[in-house]
């Protein structure tokens, strides 16, 4: 409510100020310090208020690049684990075929195993049935070897075969045994090599597992991290907003304080100006007048331009005037001062007393009613390059320095130097 009520007095002492001005400076409500001090404390604390925005905007960027760290850095870790657990799939592949591979050697040697069985145990049976057979009938067996083979030699020799044959029953059947042991032996071997493909595939699984457990868990996280991003950058954007409501605050009271300041000024210039008269250095008739070429001016140079002579020279007569609107062309034209166009030769650093005590932007935006058409028909003869100060280019009001030579109209001594020789 007090920054409310202070601005409502601000903007009824400016336009009141405004309106008196264009009344030829007649009385009116002037803000003074006061008005300054309090527009002053106001700006203090919107620019406090524009440091603690500030220091919290920082801090919640430093928030959200920290959280972008940490969800790059976990992108990356998901990343490893995915790749981690792609490998472990592989892995488990190559093993689940490994055991199919064991599986189907250990059902061959099983297979084998039990043909080597039973071939051992025909081979056992014949062998039992021979050994049987000779041992049962001895005597008929000698005979009727000797009697086939028609000779005592040849009795011998198949009694020989018979014993060989014998022999080679024990042999194969010692054989078929090792190498039935072989068989079982190698499939003993078929089935711990199996045993450790499972436990290796168990293994290799449980950390599969682990790794997507991981992988899980730090999606989610990345995941948590994104709304906390997001809800970070929501936060700055609110108070982005909200900083640039407090800087517009801030302007606008900046704006304000310059325009009281001005208007201080303004009222200080005209109780200077009011209080000289008329200051008639040199007769209308003494006057020289010389015309230099035309200037193509925009409409909004020869308000600023008539704006400007108002400001200097609004109490004064036409030649007064004219004389203040003929310096500014005559500085356009003159290659020392190297400015091309009208505002930057009123705008130019410390050259006019209305610019740099912001009065004269005052009267060009709030004020530019109150210009006078007489400021507007001199701005428009200077323009025109009609000059009643030769190609003087420097101004200064005369009752402030009495004593300095050069051409006099009106309040002002106008000369061709800073330094005043006429």
């Amino acid at each position: 409510m007090k920054k409310h009520s202070l601005r409502m007095k601000m903007a009824y002492r400016l336009g009141a100020a405004a309106l008196a001005l264009s009344l030829g400076f007649t009385s009116y409500a002037v803000p003074d310090q006061s008005d300054v001090d309090d527009i002053q404390n106001e700006i203090d604390k919107a620019q406090d208020e524009i440091d603690k925005t500030q220091s919290e905007i920082d801090a919640t960027k430093d928030k959200k690049d920290r959280l972008q760290q940490a969800k790059s850095e976990m992108e990356d870790y998901l990343k490893k684990l995915n790749q981690q657990y792609s490998s472990l799939e592989s892995q488990i592949s190559e093993l689940n075929k490994q055991i199919e591979n064991k599986k189907a050697e250990i059902e061959q040697a099983k297979g084998e195993l039990e043909a080597a069985k039973a071939t051992e145990e025909k081979q056992y049976a014949d062998m039992k049935a021979r050994i049987q057979y000779m041992y049962e009938n001895p005597q008929s067996s000698f005979i009727e070897i000797l009697l086939e083979s028609g000779d005592f030699a040849g009795a011998l020799n198949r009694a020989d075969y018979a014993a060989r044959i014998s022999a080679y029953d024990r042999d194969m059947l010692e054989a078929y045994a090792a190498h039935k042991a072989e068989i079982q032996e190698q499939e003993e071997k078929l089935e711990a090599e199996k045993e450790a493909l499972d436990e290796m595939q168990a293994s290799v699984e449980k950390k599969q597992s682990e790794v997507s457990a991981l992988a899980s868990s730090t999606s989610g996280k990345i995941s948590q991290h994104v709304s906390d991003i997001a809800a970070a950058q929501a936060d700055l954007d609110g108070k982005s907003n909200t900083l640039a409501g407090q800087q517009e605050v801030l302007k606008q009271l900046i704006a304000e304080k310059k325009k009281i300041e001005a208007q201080i000024e303004a009222s200080k210039a005209a109780e200077i100006i009011g209080s000289l008269g008329d200051v008639t250095g040199v007769r209308t008739t003494d006057l020289e007048y010389t015309q230099y070429g035309a200037y193509s001016a925009s409409d909004d140079e020869v308000k600023a331009l008539a704006t400007l002579i108002y400001c200097e020279a609004g109490n004064q007569g036409a030649e007064g005037q004219l004389a203040v609107g003929a310096v500014v062309m005559n500085r356009i034209r003159d290659p020392r001062f190297s400015q091309g166009d009208i505002m930057s030769v009123i705008r130019a650093s410390g050259q006019f007393s209305p610019v740099t005590s912001g009065r004269f932007d005052l009267m060009l935006t709030d004020g530019a009613d109150s210009v006078t058409e007489s400021c507007y028909n001199a701005a428009r003869r200077a323009i025109a390059g009609e000059s009643n100060v030769g190609n003087r280019t420097f101004f200064r009001t005369y009752a402030n320095y009495p004593s300095l030579s050069g051409l006099v109209i009106g309040a002002h001594i106008f000369s061709y130097t800073w330094n005043y020789s006429s």
